[in-house]
């Protein structure tokens, strides 16, 4: 899984305090908190706390900040389009042949506010994903009865994307041992086509080979992950989240007085 998006710890018992269903929902229950604040210092005291907390759990910090590395060209554009979509105070003015291009105070603001929030619920849910393996994700999902079919979608999503992924990348190497970078512009862009066509058909065919092992298993017949229910210590985890709500002004108050100076 390293390759593949969600950092899933197959073989792991990480969640034995608490169920996954309820670590799901505290982690949804929180981004919906990040969601819908307009203090940036909030999101960023939010963001401090759940490295605080994923500090305590020993998360895989190499794991989980690697993959949400992946996201910063994403949050950085936010962060350089909103000022020059709205606002009133012009920060910088840019004469163009067409006309000036301002860039406004307000829309820096509002767009640093967006890239904490995504940079917040990004860390959040991969962090929380990094404890879970994926029968217990599917499982959480399967007791908060999400329907089978999306659940079936899914599991053959997540395991096979990741094949799909290194099959590709030996295709590849296969073209970069035959030349393919060292061609002309027209011969790399028809290797390319080859590439992209080969990597189709195999996908299909792997996907209709799949489609009937699974048949022949049952698939859409019948429950296939069973839910991971909830456990009394679950009990505990809203007190922790409110908590941890009530203690963000006393954070926040120190990182705008670390600001001020």
């Amino acid at each position: 899984m390293a390759t593949f998006l969600l950092p899933f710890s197959e073989g792991r018992a990480n969640l034995q305090r608490f169920s996954p269903t309820a670590v799901l929902l505290s982690a949804i229950g929180l981004g919906v908190f990040v969601a819908i604040q307009a203090n940036p210092f909030v999101v960023l005291a939010t963001l401090i706390m759940v490295f605080l907390g994923g500090f305590i759990a020993r998360t895989r910090w190499r794991v989980v900040l690697s993959l949400g590395a992946r996201f910063e060209l994403l949050i950085l554009f936010w962060i350089f389009l909103m000022p020059f979509l709205y606002g009133e105070t012009i920060l910088v003015s840019v004469v163009l042949p067409w006309g000036s291009l301002n860039a406004y105070q307000e829309g820096l603001a509002f767009g640093v506010l967006i890239g904490l929030r995504m940079m917040t619920m990004v860390i959040l849910f991969i962090t929380i994903l990094s404890h879970m393996s994926l029968t217990e994700f599917i499982g959480a999902l399967r007791t908060l009865h999400i329907p089978t079919s999306i659940l079936g979608s899914l599991l053959i999503m997540l395991r096979y994307i990741p094949l799909f992924m290194s099959e590709r990348k030996r295709m590849q190497d296969a073209q970069h041992l035959r030349g393919y970078s060292r061609g002309t512009r027209f011969e790399r862009i028809k290797s390319l086509g080859y590439l992209v066509g080969a990597t189709i058909s195999r996908s299909f065919d792997r996907s209709a080979a799949v489609y009937e092992a699974m048949s022949l298993r049952g698939f859409g017949k019948g429950v296939m992950v069973s839910g991971t229910g909830f456990r009394r210590s679950d009990a505990l985890l809203p007190l922790l989240l409110l908590g941890l709500i009530l203690s963000l002004p006393f954070i926040v108050s120190i990182i705008m007085g670390v600001f001020t100076l």
